[in-house]
């Protein structure tokens, strides 16, 4: 009697432990259509008698949600891609907005150089242009040409000396600061003191002379020295600004990134001639204006002995 009541007992729980278990795998368990199309006596008689319900059929979304997940996918590539190389797409972003700038500033340094090369040929080989220029005082025309030339060389020779120094120095914040600020420089001093001292010049050569046409040898050789200069400084000085700048700018990309003992870019030291030469333009220059007859205080040396 004790035997029988224990093996009921026994029976008992197992069925209680596989309802239990039946109804948590009910739970868990996405029905299948075959499974929805039986009725839920017949379900659980199958858990009863512990065979397994049959797998659920593969998840098939519709392409609608197909191309969402591909799309989302797609996004989120893209986004990583982007996020891997920031640093290359500044520095193209960075090379296509100096491009462009540099396009801009020798279109208007070509119409610059034009007209004041115009004006200078035109008082060359026709006469005294515009005549207004006859009724202006030779003093003024003496003073601007001073203030011109003395801002226009110094700018030249000054900026030859700190771009040697900076390059000199191989440090990137410093070669980035200089050479996003010389294009001002250049802009703000050079060319407009180059204008002021041509134009005061001839301005000059018309008032003592009666023209730059009739002037001595010696002005037509400064003002063809002054062309020269200018056909030197457009070829080789402002056409490797924007090369240099790329350069440095990738030069300073490595620095932020952690990179130590960065050589200076070879166009940035290269550009030290270029400069030089143009230097030799200045006191060419100037050595036809200081030592062209008459200018030279003639001292009466015997009169000392």
């Amino acid at each position: 009697m004790f035997i029988l009541s224990r093996n009921a007992i026994t029976t008992a729980l197992a069925i209680a432990t596989l309802n239990l278990a039946g109804s948590v795998v009910e739970s868990f368990v996405v029905p299948s259509a075959s499974t929805r199309s039986l009725t839920p006596g017949i379900a659980k008689d199958y858990r009863h008698v512990g065979v397994a319900s049959p797998p659920p059929p593969p998840l098939v979304l519709p392409r609608s949600h197909t191309q969402a997940i591909s799309l989302t996918q797609a996004h989120l590539f893209g986004k990583t891609k982007v996020a891997v190389e920031p640093a290359v797409v500044e520095i193209e972003l960075v090379e296509e907005s100096v491009d462009e700038a540099k396009k801009v500033e020798l279109i208007l340094l070509g119409i610059w150089g034009v007209a004041i090369s115009g004006f200078i040929l035109a008082n060359n080989f026709y006469g005294p242009w515009p005549l207004f220029m006859k009724q202006v005082p030779e003093r003024w025309f003496f003073l601007s040409h001073m203030i011109g030339g003395m801002l226009f060389g110094g700018g030249i020779i000054l900026t030859t000396c700190i771009e040697r120094l900076v390059a000199n120095s191989a440090n990137p914040p410093v070669l980035q600061f200089w050479f996003t600020k010389v294009p001002a420089l250049d802009g703000l001093i050079v060319v407009p003191a180059l204008t002021i001292s041509m134009f005061s010049g001839t301005g000059l050569s018309i008032v003592r002379y009666g023209g730059l046409n009739v002037a001595p040898p010696h002005v037509s050789a400064i003002f063809w020295t002054l062309i020269a200069f200018m056909s030197w400084w457009a070829a080789t000085d402002l056409t490797t600004q924007s090369t240099a700048l790329k350069a440095v700018e990738r030069m300073f990309e490595q620095y932020q990134n952690g990179e130590k003992e960065l050589e200076t870019p070879k166009v940035v030291v290269d550009r030290h001639f270029s400069n030089v030469i143009s230097c030799f333009f200045i006191l060419l220059l100037y050595s036809f204006m200081v030592l062209k007859p008459g200018t030279l205080v003639q001292w009466p040396w015997h009169d000392l002995f």
